[in-house]
């Protein structure tokens, strides 16, 4: 469930990235264009198939976005967080959604039409600059993606996809390196293209070994180097 508000300058608009460099008056003038709204947990922002009707830049929580296969099968792509354009990136020049976007958290997410968003590609060159880039990078990940889920055994998948999550929504306590955001054994099974019997086997052997704690919704890593080591194939 989404309401409107009143525009704030959130720290998340003032610091996305794709928004780095430009003038006060430039930023004011960009987020002038976005209305915020707010999402309950496992709401929907997108939908696969729906007409592209809006994109959002997201300023509070952690969002997945999943897309289903033609057996039926969901996969998350991938896990998005503050400061993340959600919606534009695939849809320029298209007219649906190429995959859902579910909260895995309450969210705050701000609001923009298609239209408002060329018109600020348009003027402010740099915003484009960086969603090329942005562009690139996300192609990037994919091809490696694809890659490890076409050559690599599951356990190094697991192993990698903690690793790349631990750097992005990774908090450092005494404990250890915990995952913040609420992901399921299902949610991994997802991202790492295989099923909850293997991951929930996986991440019970490495409880034994002392490599993570797998809470419900919640992992803590407790030895990064050994996560690191059994991804990049390498003695433990």
């Amino acid at each position: 469930m989404d309401q409107p508000g009143t525009l704030t300058l959130h720290p998340a608009l003032v610091q996305a990235p794709i928004f780095a460099g430009l003038a006060q008056a430039d930023l004011e003038a960009i987020t002038g264009r976005f209305r915020p709204r707010r999402f309950t947990r496992d709401a929907a922002l997108l939908l696969e198939g729906d007409p592209a009707e809006v994109y959002y830049l997201l300023a509070e929580g952690q969002v997945k976005v999943v897309q289903t296969s033609a057996e039926g099968v969901e996969v998350i792509l991938h896990l998005l967080g503050p400061g993340d354009l959600l919606g534009a990136l695939p849809n320029l020049n298209e007219g649906t959604y190429p995959a859902s976007a579910i909260a895995l958290t309450e969210v705050v997410a701000y609001a923009v039409s298609p239209r408002d968003f060329d018109t600020i590609l348009e003027r402010h060159p740099s915003v484009a600059v960086y969603l090329l880039r942005f562009a690139a990078s996300r192609l990037r990940a994919s091809h490696a993606r694809l890659r490890e889920l076409a050559t690599e055994r599951v356990e190094r998948r697991i192993a990698r996809t903690l690793s790349r999550l631990a750097g992005q929504i990774g908090q450092r306590t005494e404990r250890g390196l915990i995952l913040n955001a609420p992901l399921s054994r299902q949610d991994l099974a997802e991202l790492t293209g295989t099923t909850l019997y293997s991951v929930s086997r996986t991440l019970k052997d490495w409880e034994r070994r002392g490599i993570l704690i797998a809470g419900r919704g919640q992992v803590t890593i407790l030895n990064t180097h050994a996560l690191v080591a059994i991804g990049e194939d390498l003695p433990t």
